[in-house]
This record gives C-alpha cells, sequence and structure tokens, in this order.
C-alpha cells in the first residue's frame, strides 16, 4: 500500500521542520545508499592497503589440548606440564589470550574481487532474519487473501476509541518487540490500512507504528531477548570493575515507565505535527491497495476471514512465533 501526501506549502517547509523534510526528500534511495557505502568501503580498503595499515587486538584462541595429550600419550606419558620457576604442575587452559595483527585487504585486487563474489550467497543464507522474514511474507500473503487481514482492520478500529486509535498503534508497535522483527513486518503496513480505513491519512499510521516499533524498540513491559544481551554486556563490564552483577529485571520499573511515556511522545508528535504537515489525505491518491484497505466486510465474511479460510495464515503465524 502507497499513499501520495499533499505537497507541503512553503510554510510548511520553513523552520526546523521544514529543514528536516527538505533534507530528507534529498536523501537517495536505500539501494543507491547501500551501492555508494559498498564503493566507498572498496576505495577505503584499498587505499588502507596501498598504506600498510593494520590492527593488532586481542584474540581469545582455543589451546589444543587433545593434541597436547595425544602427543603426551605418544610418548609413553612422560610430559607433565608445571611451573618452571616453581615446579608445581599446572593445569593446560581451554582457551588463552594473544595479542594478533590483521592487516588491510583490499577489496580491488584479484583476491579482494574474488572474496566480494563468493561471499554474496553465504552473507545471504546466515543473515538469520531472511527466514524470518521470507515465513511472515508467506503468512501475510495468505491472510490477506483470505480476509484476515481486513478483519483485523475492522476489529482493531472497532474496539478502538477514534481518539486512541495513534496511541494503540505505538504502543502495540512497543509491545512487538516481543515477537523481535514481526512489528516491521505486520505492524508498519497494518497501521497504515487501519488509518485509512477510517479516512485518516495512511502516512500518519504508518509513522505512529514505525516510532512505536523502531523509535522506543529496547523497552517494553515484560523483560525482552534485547534486556537478557544488554544485561550480559553489563555484567561484563561490572566485573571488570569488581562490582555486584544485575539480573535481567533491574531495570523493568523503567522499562515500563517508558513505555507509557514515550508512546505518548510518540502520539503527540504523530497527531500534532505529522498529521498537521501532511494535511487532509485524498483517497484517490495512491495505489490500488489503499482502495482494498477501505472496502467494507460485511459481518458474514469477517468471521470467514477470522477462521476457516485463514487456516494456512494461522499455521505460519503460530509456526513463526
Amino acid at each position: 500500500m502507497a499513499a501520495e501526501a499533499v505537497p507541503a506549502t512553503p510554510s510548511q517547509q520553513s523552520g526546523f521542520f521544514g529543514w528536516i523534510e527538505r533534507v530528507g526528500n534529498k536523501v537517495p534511495h536505500p539501494v543507491l545508499m547501500f551501492l555508494y557505502l559498498i564503493i566507498g568501503l572498496m576505495i577505503l580498503s584499498h587505499i588502507l592497503f596501498l598504506f600498510g595499515v593494520s590492527v593488532t587486538d586481542e584474540v581469545v584462541t582455543q589451546v589444543p589440548r587433545q593434541q597436547l595429550a595425544d602427543l603426551r600419550d605418544a610418548l609413553g606419558g612422560s610430559i607433565v606440564p608445571y611451573n618452571p620457576y616453581t615446579g608445581d604442575v599446572v593445569e593446560i587452559p581451554e582457551f588463552i589470550v594473544e595479542e594478533q595483527t590483521f592487516a588491510v585487504r583490499s577489496l580491488l585486487t584479484t583476491e579482494g574481487l574474488r572474496h566480494f563474489f563468493t561471499s554474496f550467497l553465504p552473507n545471504f543464507s546466515g543473515f538469520t532474519v531472511i527466514g524470518v522474514t521470507f515465513l511472515a511474507m508467506l503468512g501475510a500473503g495468505v491472510a490477506e487473501q483470505a480476509g484476515l487481514m481486513n478483519a483485523l482492520i475492522r476489529k482493531l478500529v472497532a474496539v478502538t476509541p477514534a481518539n486512541l486509535l495513534t496511541f494503540m498503534m505505538v504502543f502495540v508497535g512497543v509491545l512487538s518487540s516481543l515477537a523481535s522483527d514481526a512489528g516491521y513486518l505486520i505492524l508498519i503496513p497494518l497501521a497504515a490500512a487501519a488509518f485509512a480505513s477510517v479516512g485518516r491519512h495512511p502516512l500518519v499510521g504508518l509513522s505512529a507504528a514505525f516510532a512505536g516499533v523502531a523509535a522506543i524498540f529496547t523497552v517494553n513491559l515484560v523483560p525482552v531477548a534485547t534486556d537478557a544481551m544488554l544485561t550480559e554486556i553489563t555484567n561484563e563490564a561490572i566485573g571488570l570493575a569488581g562490582g555486584q552483577p544485575i539480573s535481567i529485571v533491574a531495570n523493568l520499573y523503567f522499562n515500563i515507565a517508558s513505555s507509557v511515556i514515550l508512546a505518548i511522545v510518540a502520539t503527540l508528535v504523530a497527531d500534532r505535527i505529522i498529521a498537521k504537515r501532511l494535511g487532509p489525505w485524498d483517497p484517490t491518491q495512491g495505489q490500488e491497495g489503499v482502495a482494498a484497505a477501505q472496502q467494507d466486510i460485511t459481518p458474514e465474511l469477517e468471521p470467514k476471514g477470522c477462521s476457516g479460510r485463514c487456516g494456512p495464515s494461522w499455521v505460519c503465524w503460530v509456526w513463526w512465533y
């Protein structure tokens, strides 16, 4: 679904927000941005390669304990590791920390170009979110054709007061971090369709849901996977300072309060700033998907959209979660 905004007036293009809009409109397409970054990285790697730049860092390497044990057995078991200064027998560690130097390799040499093209498939297949994206798109496509999406939009709009629709979209976006990237794949287009179904600008709903999913991603009402990762990183830093480790719920109350407060702030920004700058929405603008999102669902068809007709989509979504 896509919708074209009403062109901004000269007054809308002035001031700080007007400057942000003008700069944002000059940003190239994401595909071109990645292309420019790739080209820039290749040129930078070759320049650093010509200057012989290298990096020295401490690396944790595994000790070949099995090979040492095999060598000891081959020599009759007479080799015992000990400290030559104290004469005490020592235990061979599993890992050691040593300094290694890594020289910059150019991506414009023959070896670099070969690595660049042969690593395409491993990089693509090793990106775990690809599988989640394909599965989510499969479930969303079946749900759309079965009528589940439209039924969910109608149900959501029916139970949500008109003045709380924006807050609901933002807050659901905050909670979507429980399911990793589900909010990006499902909620953002769903919010745009929900706003279009009540005659409001779909870009307002899209921006509100995106703010909840992306800008407020690291807080939630319950601990999520990100909290576990950040807690481990924090405990490592605390361990270096000799402090006591913290638990995953150490900042739970802060996260709960931040979820509500930031959702209110994002709602005010969407309703008071973005909606006013976009102006009234003309349903005739945009693609055919906007009109499809506004089609009426009769009470007879709505239960079918939520039950039997979309059985495959429910299976896909349950499998995904």
